[in-house]
């Protein structure tokens, strides 16, 4: 149960009791999304305009100390629809554990419906299907939360193995004179993970990304496909299933072998790299365009790390698309403690932590095997 100071519970109330009089347009239904969303917000508080947030710090503590997963905190929407219609509401998950998929709920009066960290999509937004009546397939409302979710694959994991999230609350992003720049990142687990970056951005060559010999699998780039090819698909088929308990499966036609033509040349399988990450199981997420380099030894989860790590590492300041419209991320191949790392960095969005722009240095090309000259005969 929540409580809320008596000056907030007025203004609350009273706006929700005008949001709640009203009645949504005759023709909603005919309405494209965005119609049908901005006719839904008055329903919310917070609007899906504006940021959800969890719990308040004092509740979140309590449930952590129950040894309480981190995607188990939760917050709440406070719904109230319109007088005399009740609205169904379906919350997405992205947990992995079937537990967590929770059925609709039915709302008809001014409620508070909670909802969970692990709700929180890889694009930090939160995803209710609202449906007004029987006839309504649904609209997508989703809010924006101010944490971020990382992706890591841990150090001993049996590669290839698909991507751990790990939710970030905040981070940090410091310059000195002494200390250079620095930024520290808060799991809600309880870590503090420390990131040193170089006294210059060196940035990465233009050229062709590294082509990966990803077998029959075609190679995702755009993204780990998290929401997609995740345990929501099963879950989404199995009620599909229970809706159309006579549809047949379809059953995919596999194409007939072509005519054997000429031998082709198969192309070569890139040596694995020294060290637990095998560049044939994962490829970079970040393009080296509008990208900057610098090695593993930066990332620095415990605090401290022996340098000259044989991984790289990959950031940018900005990114592109709807999907992290502030701040930038860092990618890390054979880091201290992980294989792999994907970071969203919202703090990096000051520009005055940027530095000067350089060329990466060139490496040393390896010194040639010698090779005896063979005797006359």
């Amino acid at each position: 149960m929540r409580f809320f100071g008596a000056a907030t519970f007025l203004f609350v109330s009273s706006g929700l009791a005008q949001a709640g009089s009203g009645k949504l347009p005759e023709n909603f239904l005919k309405l494209g999304e965005e119609d049908r969303v901005a006719a839904l917000a008055p329903i919310f508080q917070p609007s899906p305009f504006e940021s959800a947030v969890l719990d308040s710090p004092e509740q979140q503590k309590i449930i952590a100390g129950t040894d309480v997963p981190p995607e188990r905190l939760h917050g709440y929407i406070r719904v109230n629809p319109p007088k005399g219609t009740c609205i169904k509401i379906e919350r997405l998950t992205q947990e992995s554990d079937p537990a967590a998929v929770r059925p609709p709920i039915k709302v008809c009066k001014p409620e508070d419906v909670p909802f969970r960290l692990g709700e929180m999509d890889e694009f930090s937004e939160l995803t209710w299907i609202v449906r007004v009546n029987r006839m309504d397939q649904g609209t997508r409302v989703s809010w924006r939360l101010p944490y971020r979710i990382a992706f890591v694959v841990p150090y001993a994991a049996k590669l290839p193995a698909e991507p751990v999230p790990i939710y970030i609350r905040s981070c940090e992003a410091s310059i000195s004179a002494e200390m250079g720049r620095r930024v520290f990142v808060n799991t809600f687990s309880g870590e503090r993970w420390f990131i040193r970056f170089p006294s210059k951005d060196y940035a990465m060559d233009s050229g062709a990304d590294f082509n990966l010999d990803t077998g029959n699998a075609p190679l995702v780039k755009n993204g780990f496909g998290f929401r997609v090819a995740r345990r929501r698909s099963k879950v989404l088929e199995e009620r599909e299933a229970r809706k159309n308990p006579n549809k047949k499966p379809v059953k995919k036609v596999e194409a007939k072998p072509a005519k054997k033509a000429a031998k082709a040349t198969p192309t070569p399988t890139p040596e694995p790299s020294k060290g637990p990450f095998q560049p044939t199981d994962y490829g970079w997420k970040i393009s080296r365009f509008n990208s900057f380099y610098m090695n593993a030894s930066n990332f620095m989860p415990d605090g401290a790390v022996t340098p000259g790590m044989k991984g790289d590492c990959r950031y940018t300041f900005e990114t592109s698309g709807v999907e992290y419209p502030e701040g930038g991320l860092i990618e890390c191949h054979g880091p201290d403690r992980f294989s792999y790392v994907y970071l969203p960095l919202n703090c990096l969005r000051d520009k005055n932590f940027r530095a000067e722009r350089v060329e990466p240095p060139k490496k040393e090309e390896p010194t040639p095997v010698p090779v005896a000259t063979p005797k006359p005969h």
